[in-house]
């Protein structure tokens, strides 16, 4: 509990006849500071009071009367403090000879005067106030309240073990906002960055720590690790609680060999990780059918200054129509190869080269070689990228095309220097999140052949309990120049097998949430959560 402040109940008329006892004034209570403050108030209040009595008499007389909020608060000296009165009597006023000039004079003063006394008067009102709701805003809470801000969090986990909590909805109710992101690392892992954000009680006390999970790491094995770091970082806010007494601090005991196997000295694989992957999908009807498989494999290696991929992928996609008269079957291959080497040359700057190749069917494109050098600048630190950056970053180069048939431009083989420029700006902060790009292409065989493309996305919270999200992307596009002659038939328009001419493309996504009721609720109730519907529609 913090100490409570003397409130001070100021009359509706300053001007008007004071309380002749000081229990009438002012709530009463024995606390040495507050004490000063009433005898300081109540003597400001009498001083105006009392010279609001002798303003009409002395101005009609000529004289000045003079009684500042300066005066009030001097301390009395023994023979005022042995009148009742604690403002100056009119024998201590200035006296002249009046005029009519001097006397107008005298009431400009006299006006002066009293505003004096509202203005300090409306001063000790103000700040008593906010002296007594900072007290009870720094007053800790029994249970520590934290808005989880994760969007990828087992909550359902996290409410079930983490009890001693309270889990809050809406982060304007938390004492702790709880803003966790993630970021892949180079042996394939999640680096996942908690910044806790004190609120309320709590302002102030910010932490950021990172938690790393293994590649090979199971769900179980990562959400445990999770709830084992979010416990711990919240320890500063419930040792300001009355919680604190039942805290216990295990530290489980680590062998040397664990050690070293976790910061091996010398690593054999040099950073280099490979990860192979292979998927599918089938899907069976009476009269249709479909199946798709993908599979490739990533090369990686990602240290402080170097970051190199290389990347083989090959996709597959065969649908088929049973009708009365005829079948129809179709299929589509999009194969390839894509690489990189980027190079860290400071925290904000870097450079390095693209290439790849590339084949599709939906694209008319039989094989691509492309070769780009590239340069990139971060207006914020790259350690940053978790919670906010904005790049830039240029490529120039050339790809070499040979087309699968004859394009509209009457090009089966064509080799095109060309340019990309890309911009983004993306942000996670307490308020929300924001998330904008604009990517440019342009052949610079014909400046006239580009295209342009904005995208953006924005979920903000407005208040308490409401939050909107925005998204779109469109398009221009003046480069298409791998389109294949002729039309294209009905069942490659339908299936997607062909890319169709246009200017442009884009969409638009928008919504809000708003949610209202009960904001601590703790409860955690999984039943029937995993049945099924049976409803096709």
């Amino acid at each position: 509990m913090g100490t409570p402040l003397t409130v001070i109940y100021i009359p509706a008329s300053p001007l008007g006849n004071p309380p002749a006892d000081k229990e009438q004034l002012i709530e009463h209570h024995p606390k040495p500071l507050a004490d000063r403050w009433n005898q300081l108030a109540l003597r400001l209040a009498a001083c105006c009071t009392e010279s609001s009595k002798h303003f009409a008499a002395a101005v009609g007389a000529g004289r000045a009367p003079v009684c500042s909020a300066t005066s009030a608060l001097q301390p009395p000296s023994r023979a005022e403090s042995s009148r009742p009165n604690l403002c100056p009597a009119p024998s201590h006023m200035l006296r002249s000879s009046a005029t009519p000039r001097v006397s107008i004079f005298a009431r400009r003063r006299g006006f002066a005067a009293t505003a004096s006394c509202l203005t300090a008067l409306a001063w000790f009102g103000a700040t008593a106030q906010p002296a007594a709701s900072q007290d009870a805003e720094t007053q800790m809470p029994a249970r520590l309240a934290i808005f989880l801000d994760c969007g990828f969090c087992d909550e359902t986990f996290i409410r079930q073990e983490m009890t001693y909590l309270d889990h809050v909805r809406d982060r304007e109710v938390a004492g702790v906002h709880v803003l966790v992101t993630q970021e892949n690392t180079g042996a394939g892992g999640q680096a996942q960055t908690f910044d806790l954000i004190g609120l309320g009680p709590f302002l102030g006390m910010d932490f950021s720590t990172v938690y790393t999970t293994n590649v090979d790491a199971t769900e179980a094995e990562a959400r445990e690790g999770f709830l084992r770091t979010l416990g711990a970082v919240l320890v500063p806010y419930l040792m300001q609680t009355p919680m604190r007494d039942r805290l216990r601090i295990d530290v489980a005991p680590s062998a040397e060999e664990a050690s070293e196997q976790a910061q091996p000295r010398d690593d054999p694989w040099d950073h280099w990780t490979i990860e192979m992957y292979a998927d599918g999908s089938a899907d069976f009807e009476s009269r249709q059918r479909s199946y798709d498989a993908r599979y490739g494999v990533y090369v990686d290696r990602v240290t402080e200054d170097w970051k190199i991929q290389f990347r083989p992928f090959f996709n597959y996609n065969y649908d088929r129509f049973d009708r009365e008269d005829d079948t129809i079957e179709s299929t589509s291959r999009r194969d390839g190869f894509t690489s990189y080497v980027v190079r860290s040359i400071s925290p904000h700057w870097s450079i390095g080269a693209f290439g790849d190749a590339f084949t599709s069917t939906f694209d008319n494109v039989h094989l691509r070689y492309r070769l780009m050098p590239a340069i990139e600048w971060n207006l914020y630190p790259y350690r940053e990228a978790t919670r906010r950056q904005l790049t830039v970053a240029y490529r120039i180069g050339a790809s070499h095309i040979q087309y699968r048939d004859t394009t509209i431009y009457n090009e089966t083989e064509q080799l095109l220097p060309e340019q990309t420029l890309s911009a983004g700006y993306q942000v996670t902060q307490p308020w929300g999140e924001v998330d904008m790009g604009v990517n440019a292409s342009q052949y610079l065989h014909d400046l006239g052949r580009y295209s342009i493309r904005f995208d953006g996305r924005v979920n903000v919270r407005i208040a308490q309990g409401l939050s909107i999200e925005i998204g779109g992307q469109l398009e221009l596009i003046h480069n298409q120049l791998n389109l294949p002659k002729g039309d294209a038939d009905l069942e490659e328009v339908l299936l997607r097998r062909r890319q169709l001419e246009t200017n442009y493309q884009g969409g638009l996504s928008f919504g809000f949430r708003y949610r209202f009721g009960s904001i601590f609720n703790n409860v955690v109730n999984t039943r029937f959560g995993g049945g099924g519907g049976q409803d096709r529609f």
